[in-house]
This record gives C-alpha cells, structure tokens and sequence, in this order.
C-alpha cells in the first residue's frame, strides 16, 4: 500500500500554469478515509476535473455586510460557487459578521484560479463544490451585488 502511495506521488500532473502538491491531496484524501486503493483514481478524477472548467466562468459568492459599502470589490474574496440556486439554498440560514446578505456574480479566468485549494477543498467538502480564487479574487469582473 505504501509503495502505491509512492508511485502516485511521483507521477507528473499537467495543469497547465498550475501547479499542485500532490502529496497533500493524498493526504486530503487519507483524512478522508479512501482506500489507499482508490486513491490514485479519485486523485485523478479531481484533477480532470479541474482541468475541464472553462477558461472564463460566471461566479458566485455570498458576502455578510452592514452596507453594501462595506464590500472590498477589488478583492471580493477567496470562495465561490458556480451554482447560484445551490449557494442561495445552502448559506440563506448562515449567520455571519454583517446585518445582510449580499450575493456577488463575478467573471473570473482560469489563471485566476488557485488549483490546489479548490482541489483541496472539494476533496475535504464534497457538497460544497467550491471554486478557490488566487488573491483573494483580486482581477475577477464584478457584474453585480444583490442585496438578498
């Protein structure tokens, strides 16, 4: 078993401009308790996952606020969904710093994307199919900020 954690560990991944550690995907996967067996195959199908997103994709993020102000639009922030309908549903009762809710759509590229930590966290939370932006989202275009 170990020796097929360390074939896969020194096999190369193409991402592109992208980079990743596959040593701490497999150990997101350990902590997830797959089958050492399974872990080249599920590590694989994260990884051509990632690499079949579109160049340039409509974003979602919901964002706590006092006013609407308050809102740092050159760095809107870190995590997003592609699903609005599911990120609506799944944060309506989500408590945060903020009297409101706000929903941010945002048009991000690719190169924006930061592939380990988006990898990462949908390794560690499945549900959630999370997309992870590189600089605290620094260069997406915002379209709009709906109070919801």
């Amino acid at each position: 078993m170990r020796e097929l954690i360390k074939n896969i560990l020194r096999e190369e991944v193409q991402l592109n401009e992208f980079r990743v550690d596959r040593s701490s995907l497999v150990h997101d996967l350990n902590m997830m308790d797959f089958d050492p067996e399974e872990v080249k195959e599920e590590l694989e199908r994260h990884i051509e996952w990632f690499k079949s997103l579109p160049n340039e994709m409509t974003l979602y993020r919901i964002i706590h606020a006092d006013d609407e102000s308050e809102i740092d639009l050159k760095q809107p922030g870190t995590h997003y969904s592609d699903n609005k309908r599911e990120l609506i549903n799944n944060h309506i009762h989500a408590a945060g710093h903020g009297e409101f809710k706000y929903l941010i759509t945002v048009k991000a590229k690719k190169s924006l994307f930061d592939a380990q930590e988006t990898i990462s966290n949908n390794i560690l939370y499945p549900n959630e199919m999370e997309i992870s932006l590189r600089n605290k989202g620094k260069g997406v275009k915002v379209i709009s900020v709906e109070k919801l």
